[in-house]
C-alpha cells in the first residue's frame, strides 16, 4: 500500500511545479514536519527534484527538466513576480515606475523582485537614458506553454491577448526567415549571372587575343 499523504504531496508537486514546502503544507492541511518527511522521501526515490531558490526550497516533478523551466515554475507560484512577469510580457521595455503603478508597490518593493527577476535569469535591464528599462529574457515560448499549461484559469483571462503577441512573435520570426532567405535567392542569383563589366571584360580580352589590357 502507497501511503495516502505520498500521494497526496506527489499529486500537489506535480501539478504545482515550483512550490515550496510551506505552501504544500498549507495547502493539504498537513503538518511542515509531514510534509517535509514526505517530500524527501520523494526526492530520495527521484519522483521530485529539489532547488534551493532564494530563501525557499521548491519541488518538482522529475519530468521537469531545464533550469529555466523549473525558474519559470517557481516564479508564476508567487502572485507578485508572476504579475510583473505577465506585465512585461506584454509591456516589453517598462520601467520601475510603470512596474509600481501597475502592481501598486512602492518603488523599493519593485527593484527588490526586479533583482531577483535578473538573478533567476528571467529578466533583463537595459539603461536609456535617466531610466531603467525591463526586458523578458529568453523564449517568450517558454512563459506562454507553461502558463498555459499549469494556470489555465490565468491563462483564460489572459489568453485573448497573450495569444495575439504569441502569434505576432511567431509571424515576425517567419517573415525574417522569409525575408532572409529571399535575400538568399537574389544573392545566389546575382553571383550566377554575369555583370555588365565581367561582360565587357570578357569581350576585351578575346579582343587582344585572350589577355586584357587596360
Amino acid at each position: 500500500m502507497i501511503p495516502k499523504n505520498k500521494v497526496r504531496v506527489y499529486d500537489y508537486i506535480k501539478n504545482h511545479p515550483g512550490s515550496h514546502l510551506r505552501k504544500i503544507s498549507k495547502e493539504l492541511d498537513m503538518t511542515p514536519s509531514d510534509t517535509q518527511y514526505w517530500c524527501n522521501r520523494l526526492e530520495n526515490t527521484a519522483l521530485v527534484r529539489a532547488r534551493r531558490l532564494g530563501l525557499y526550497k521548491t519541488y518538482y516533478p522529475a519530468s521537469i527538466l531545464g533550469e529555466r523551466h523549473e525558474n519559470i515554475l517557481a516564479i508564476l507560484q508567487q502572485k507578485t513576480p508572476r504579475n510583473i512577469v505577465l506585465f512585461l510580457m506584454e509591456n516589453s521595455g517598462a520601467s520601475q515606475k510603470d512596474i509600481a503603478q501597475y502592481t501598486g508597490f512602492a518603488a523599493a518593493t519593485i527593484s527588490w523582485h526586479m533583482l531577483r527577476l535578473i538573478e533567476f535569469g528571467l529578466v533583463y535591464s537595459t539603461k536609456k537614458g535617466k531610466f531603467v528599462k525591463y526586458y523578458i529574457r529568453g523564449d517568450i515560448a517558454d512563459l506562454v506553454i507553461l502558463l498555459k499549461s499549469y494556470y489555465p484559469s490565468i491563462w483564460d483571462k489572459l489568453s485573448d491577448r497573450l495569444s495575439e503577441l504569441f502569434l505576432g512573435i511567431t509571424y515576425a520570426t517567419t517573415s525574417s526567415e522569409i525575408r532572409g532567405e529571399h535575400t538568399r535567392e537574389k544573392e545566389t542569383t546575382s553571383s550566377n549571372t554575369p555583370t555588365s563589366t565581367n561582360t565587357n571584360i570578357n569581350e576585351k580580352q578575346e579582343e587582344n587575343g585572350g589577355t586584357y589590357i587596360d
